[in-house]
């Protein structure tokens, strides 16, 4: 199954950013071998070449971690044990490839200045271009056509029918959970505390699939106070978004166009990060 977040086979996700990653690098590595075979590179050469393109990506994710706690460090010491949990995605694009990049020239202080030219650019162009793919197939995303019924904790029974494009007007955040999903219960707090710091952002709780008592008794045992908390109990919103897995956060502009979805539990530094592009 495809999606606009990754190649799904059967359990397995593969995000498009790794897949073009390993392509981008798998294609770097074939032209420097060729360039080695034109420039009569040694066998150290050749060698180190071949340990830095991977040693590179390590070095760069680890600058692009730094990087992004670093310029949200405010949001981390709130929750310092935040900044080891990698799976927030919060990484620096920009400061990764640029350490990445100084890696890789320093590594290879042997070759040509053109050979390590050429190949840095060769890698950034197919990650560019991989990039502005991805970001194209967010273009035509909008609300589905859907309508959820609205769960209002002094009422037994979901009081009204509620369709996702009443949200447009303002910036959106719908973000898709069930209360037996550790991580969803995780990054609860999270959604609650911006909900109560962006009043101009919408935050849409799509429940998926469980009953309204449940839903209910869960909020109310763990104090949440959310605005907007609609039941999906047949799971149509994954459908329509051709998403897998929970948590899953729908991130719509103003004019109900989707810009960006994350898969898996939120920080608070990455959810500001998401918010800031909805916001300009």
């Amino acid at each position: 199954m495809i999606s606009n977040e990754a190649l799904h086979l059967g359990p397995l996700m593969l995000p498009w950013a790794l897949l073009c990653l390993v392509l981008a690098l798998l294609i770097t590595a074939m032209v420097g071998r060729k360039i080695g075979q034109q420039e009569q590179w040694s066998t150290e050469i050749q060698q180190r070449f071949q340990d830095s393109i991977w040693s590179s990506v390590w070095i760069g994710l680890l600058g692009a971690r730094l990087i992004f706690i670093g310029l949200n460090m405010e949001s981390y010491l709130a929750s310092p044990i935040d900044m080891l949990k990698i799976q927030d995605k919060g990484f620096h694009l920009i400061g990764g490839v640029l350490t990445g990049s100084a890696w890789f020239w320093w590594k290879n202080s042997a070759m040509t200045k053109k050979a390590k030219a050429i190949l840095l650019l060769i890698f950034v162009m197919l990650m560019g271009a991989g990039w502005a793919v991805q970001k194209i197939m967010y273009q035509d995303s909008h609300y589905p056509s859907l309508s959820f019924p609205s769960l209002k904790l002094a009422h037994q029974d979901p009081s009204e029918i509620i369709a996702l494009k009443q949200f447009q007007g303002q910036p959106t955040v719908v973000n898709l959970w069930a209360s037996w999903c550790p991580p969803c219960h995780r990054e609860m707090p999270v959604l609650q505390h911006a909900q109560d710091q962006y009043p101009e952002v919408h935050f849409v709780m799509l429940n998926q699939g469980e009953e309204v008592d449940t839903v209910r008794a869960y909020l109310t045992k763990h104090h949440f106070s959310f605005k907007h908390v609609l039941l999906d109990v047949q799971g149509e919103m994954p459908q329509a978004v051709n998403s897998l897995g929970l948590p899953t956060t729908l991130f719509f502009n103003a004019q109900g166009q989707l810009i960006a979805r994350h898969q898996g539990e939120l920080s608070q530094a990455m959810l500001q990060q998401y918010l800031k592009k909805m916001n300009p």
